[in-house]
Formats: structure tokens, C-alpha cells, sequence
């Protein structure tokens, strides 16, 4: 699939952005529901102070290439362009509580 065909994703420029990158859906389905459930959990408990997008390696494989992931999922937090936090694989309770704390003290 080349860029051109791919739905554009739109950052504002000062936002804090969790990038959840997840497998395509035929790749693993379960794990795949897992994550949109995270996820939509994920952006009630953050609310503004993230925005949660969703890249899935099929949608956007120019976007997982140029974040250099290798394994889903992977998680990576950034901040007016730049990589704050990154967590590959299934984060637990307490990553996700970290993950909170930071938002709140950065």
C-alpha cells in the first residue's frame, strides 16, 4: 500500500498524542479487541490530556516504519513531535498508572 492511499492522521501541533500500534486484524483478532478496549478505556481515563490513535500496521506500514516498530503492540507517547515514553507489549496496571503520572507532571 503506498502513503497516498492510506486515510491521513491529524496531530495538532501542541497536542500529546498515545500511538497504540496494533496488528492488522486478520494477524490476531483477539489481541486485536483487547487493544481497541484498552484503548477506548485509555481515552476516558486520560481525557485531555492525550488524544489515543489507533495504527494499525496494515492501515498505515509507512507510520510503523518511520516509529521503527518491530513487534505489536507497541505504545509510544509524543509530544510536539517528540517520543517521551515507549512500551512494547501489553503494558500492566502499574505502566499505565506511570504513564498517568507523567501526563500529569509534564
Amino acid at each position: 500500500m503506498k502513503l497516498d492511499d492510506s486515510p491521513p492522521i491529524l496531530i495538532p501541533g501542541k497536542s500529546t498524542v498515545l500511538l497504540i500500534f496494533m496488528p492488522s486484524e486478520q494477524a490476531n483478532y483477539q489481541q486485536r479487541a483487547a487493544l481497541l478496549t484498552l484503548a477506548n478505556g485509555l481515552q476516558k481515563h486520560l481525557g485531555d490530556l492525550a488524544r489515543v490513535l489507533k495504527i494499525d500496521k496494515a492501515t498505515y506500514p509507512d507510520v510503523v516504519q518511520s516509529f521503527d516498530v518491530t513487534y505489536m503492540p507497541t505504545f509510544v507517547l509524543v509530544r510536539q513531535g517528540i517520543e517521551l515514553w515507549r512500551q512494547v507489549g501489553m503494558p500492566d496496571e502499574a505502566v499505565l498508572a506511570n504513564l498517568s503520572k507523567r501526563l500529569l507532571t509534564a
